[in-house]
């Protein structure tokens, strides 16, 4: 398997493969082809059993296409729903950047979204990038998605993830499935509706004439009439048959009596033919091929390393010019891979004769990739030779960074394919395992490997230097999961703990361990002491490029500067690590959403209600897509907030419900009180003043209880239900949530106390107090909703705020769009054709002065068009 981190040998997944120079025109089955595009089939498939020249075809027909193509080749590793679907994703993205822009950063984080959610979202995405080819018609440029050997694909979640893209598919979007066997997908209905183009072993078979061309320009071999015949007959067309016949005839006097030889099933034909061609080879090529067969992909590099040749790019070069069944895979001659037929024919001939050398190549397979950096490559080398220490060993040098990038999901596998006793020998693999379900969510799931790391520990020298870094790391992962439980003050203990054992030699445990502390010192209200163990995380990360620490800590330091009210710092900060991890690594780590939730908010509070409600959507997005309930919750409770702001009460409600739902399944406490504090705002908005102070009853935070960091929330929540009930202790709450804030510096929380104060009774001074704090932040939503005025946009100069001519038609497509549809959606809604759709949204952009959906429902808002 090759890993996203290595671009050079990802390439080859993404390559087009040019037809090969010598290959034989059939233009009756081009013209099937095109004629199924024609039709706006969705599905093409070309199936057929290795050898039968599909994916050659394939080649030619895309080099005849005027439109925009992709490719993706895959292998037997990529039976994995995330892989497959980041590289599918990758493979778009190198047509149309924006197919998947938001997908591919989750999915690169070794997250899967849910089904429902992924394929909507590359569904709307495949959309909006078809749009982009639109003419005046309107009609669609075709966009062809090819995925060859598509036989590897086994998993039913990813087949089930294809027929979701076919059962909706966007016009124009033609998928081509080349295959040595029919998916498990619904081709009898596609086949019924006439939404499918096939072509089988009997569409490929070469006819008389065909095998002629191709013996003859490909090799300059001419027969008879009845050799021809008999050779086509014999072969029943079989393309690779034929090949390796017109190989041998090249070395036979006789070229009649060979082909009366030639019979049997295509196996016995195939090793017939590969052992005559092989043996005819001078024993350096048969060296080459044997020892090289081991390999996926081929370079000079890396078959000098594995066969102890010094010649072997000139080697590939000759292979390819012989016509050896070599298939270059990039177009810089770097790269190659056999074909998949003679290699699997190798591979056999390798383990009959020479198994003994398996283990050795394997070895140095794996020792090559480890030195150039590509560590999954290196692991599954070290797996096949059976050497389970190596595996042990790279796992453990870079389990963390495999942990957080795109391999995550590999990572279990690899360590639960090593055997028990070896697994729970080694307290640093099952440490790792701890942190993939803390950084996945599957907290409970983390105990067994947790209580597995600790017994392992207990077997190692106590005052060796392993064995306090490694005692460090179980510690900090303990204080995530006991923060988890709402065990606040053990977590500061073990997380203060931890991070004494580590030596600054270490980054890697610096970063987690500083982590582990800043977010217990967060959640205790220690502000001062968070900020310096976070930016010491901040620091420590980034210097090693672990972009998931270095979200998780500049995520929790955007939760302390909020309070603060230090708002420029934490924009400053926020957007430079989104920059440095969405843009240089591409990749979405846990509490990315958070992140970008906090930046709506402050973005809200500066009164640029179109860009927050942007992020705060992208927040909430991108939480569901890498499946992050807090994340989802905190972005949902901004969008409440916000939209019970600026008068959208049924929506702001949709949003609290939604929060409520996945608090229901679980979530941290501190994130609980924001959505009940959510929820009062509500209810208090709507009169229901009683049912307000139920719900913050329900807290076990009584207003009468002293004010910290961690009840603000529900202090501020109190103190509205007292100023809409009114009563009497309301200007005293004020008084003791301003002394509090005050006295820890949470000029946040100040703000917003002196605010609500003023109208508990402080009056114009209290008010002035926090106008005066909050200027140099740049606060001003908090003194609009304290004035009771409503501007839901903040962003339109009035000139512009006029009601254009929408249609009836139009209207109807933006309230759709409003309600978050996807244009398939819509179109079944309305009865109407995609198509028809699109050209209504394009007549709503042109209207309203727009160019994208989310400033279209903005500006609509503004309007009071819905």
């Amino acid at each position: 398997m090759l890993t996203l981190a290595a671009p050079s040998l990802l390439m080859p997944k993404f390559h087009r493969p040019a037809p090969p120079s010598r290959a034989i025109a059939r233009p009756g089955l081009l013209a099937h082809l095109h004629a199924g595009l024609a039709a706006n089939h969705p599905l093409t498939l070309i199936v057929a059993p290795a050898g039968y020249g599909k994916t050659t075809l394939a080649a030619q027909w895309i080099a005849h296409l005027n439109c925009a193509v992709a490719w993706l080749s895959l292998d037997d590793a990529d039976d994995d729903p995330v892989r497959f679907c980041t590289y599918l994703v990758a493979a778009l993205q190198r047509v149309h950047p924006a197919i998947g822009a938001d997908l591919l950063p989750v999915l690169r984080a070794g997250h899967l979204p849910p089904q429902a959610t992924l394929v909507t979202t590359l569904l709307n995405d495949l959309d909006a990038a078809l749009a982009d080819h639109e003419t005046a018609e309107p009609s669609v440029m075709p966009f062809v998605c090819v995925l060859d050997d598509f036989h590897v694909i086994q998993r039913p979640a990813i087949l089930s993830i294809v027929q979701a893209l076919l059962t909706h598919p966007p016009i124009g979007f033609h998928l081509v499935l080349v295959t040595r066997e029919d998916p498990a997908l619904p081709l009898a209905r596609l086949r019924a509706r006439a939404q499918l183009t096939e072509l089988r072993a009997a569409d490929l078979r070469f006819n008389e004439a065909e095998t002629a061309l191709l013996l003859q320009t490909g090799m300059g071999l001419t027969l008879t009439e009845m050799d021809l015949a008999r050779l086509t007959e014999r072969t029943e067309g079989w393309a690779v048959g034929l090949q390796l016949a017109g190989l041998s005839l090249q070395a036979h006097a006789d070229p009649t009596a060979f082909v009366a030889t030639l019979s049997g099933s295509h196996r016995f034909i195939l090793s017939y033919l590969t052992e005559e061609v092989l043996a005819r080879q001078p024993p350096a090529v048969q060296h080459f091929l044997r020892d090289t067969a081991i390999l996926t992909r081929l370079s000079g590099d890396l078959c000098d390393a594995v066969t102890g040749c010094s010649d072997s790019a000139d080697m590939l070069e000759r292979l390819l010019a012989a016509n050896l069944f070599i298939i270059p895979l990039d177009d810089e001659g770097r790269w190659y891979r056999y074909h998949h037929l003679f290699a699997d024919l190798l591979q056999h001939t390798l383990q009959r004769e020479h198994a003994a050398s398996l283990p050795g190549l394997h070895q140095r397979a794996s020792q090559w990739y480890a030195l150039h950096d590509m560590p999954v490559a290196s692991i599954e080398h070290a797996l096949a030779a059976d050497d389970t220490q190596r595996v042990v060993t790279l796992l453990e040098e870079c389990g963390w960074r495999l942990l957080t990038r795109e391999d995550a999901p590999m990572l279990q596998q690899w360590i639960h394919a090593l055997p028990q006793a070896l697994r729970q020998r080694s307290p640093r693999l099952n440490t790792l395992l701890v942190w993939e379900h803390i950084l996945h969510g599957t907290y409970q799931q983390a105990t067994p490997y947790l209580a597995a790391a600790r017994t392992a520990l207990a077997n190692l020298p106590p005052e060796a230097t392993e064995t306090r870094a490694l005692q460090a790391d179980i510690l900090a992962a303990e204080s995530f999961l006991a923060q988890v439980e709402g065990q606040m003050l053990e977590a500061l203990a073990m997380a203060q703990q931890a991070r004494s054992l580590v030596p600054e030699a270490q980054p890697r445990l610096v970063g987690s361990t500083a982590l582990a502390l800043g977010v217990a010192y967060r959640v205790a209200g220690r502000f001062d002491e968070a900020v310096a163990s976070l930016e010491e995380a901040l620091h420590a990360a980034q210097a090693i490029d672990d972009h998931v620490t270095a979200m998780v800590a500049v995520a929790h330091l955007a939760l302390v500067w909020s309070p603060q009210g230090r708002l420029h710092r934490l924009v400053a900060s926020a957007e430079a690590v989104l920059e440095r991890t969405e843009v240089a690594v591409q990749m979405a780590p846990l509490m990315i959403g958070t992140v970008h939730a906090v930046l709506g908010q402050v973005y809200y509070e500066w009164n640029q209600v179109a860009k927050a409600r942007a992020l705060l959507q992208h927040a909430l997005r991108m939480a569901q897509l890498s499946s992050q309930p807090t994340a989802a919750i905190y972005a949902s409770l901004s969008l409440a907030r916000l939209c019970h702001e600026t008068g959208e009460a049924e929506v702001a409600a949709r949003y609290l419900r939604d929060a409520g739902d996945m608090l229901a399944q679980g979530a941290p406490a501190w994130v609980r009180l924001d959505w009940v504090a959510q929820q009062v705002a509500l209810l208090i908005a709507q009169g229901q003043v009683a049912e307000a102070e139920a719900s913050l009853t329900a807290t076990g935070i009584p207003a009468e209880a002293p004010v910290t960091y961690r009840t603000d929330a529900i202090h501020l929540a109190w103190l509205r239900w007292m100023i809409a009930r009114p009563h009497p202790q309301a200007l005293a709450l004020a008084e003791r949530i301003v002394q509090s804030a005050e006295t820890d510096g949470r000029m946040g929380t100040l703000i917003y106390a002196l605010v609500l104060g003023a109208k508990a009774g402080g009056g114009t001074a209290w008010l002035a107090r926090a106008r005066q704090l909050g200027a140099p932040e740049g606060y001003q939503r908090v003194f609009i909703e304290a004035a009771g005025t409503r501007m839901p946009t903040g962003i339109y100069p009035s000139s512009l705020l006029l009601h254009p001519s929408l249609t009836e038609r139009e209207l109807e497509v933006l309230r759709l769009l409003a309600e978050g549809l996807t244009y398939a959606q819509i179109a079944e809604r309305l009865i109407v054709s995609i198509n028809t759709v699109r050209y209504h949204v394009k007549g709503v952009y042109g209207k309203l002065g727009v160019t994208k959906q989310v400033q279209a429902v903005e500006r609509a808002r503004a309007l009071g068009l819905i």
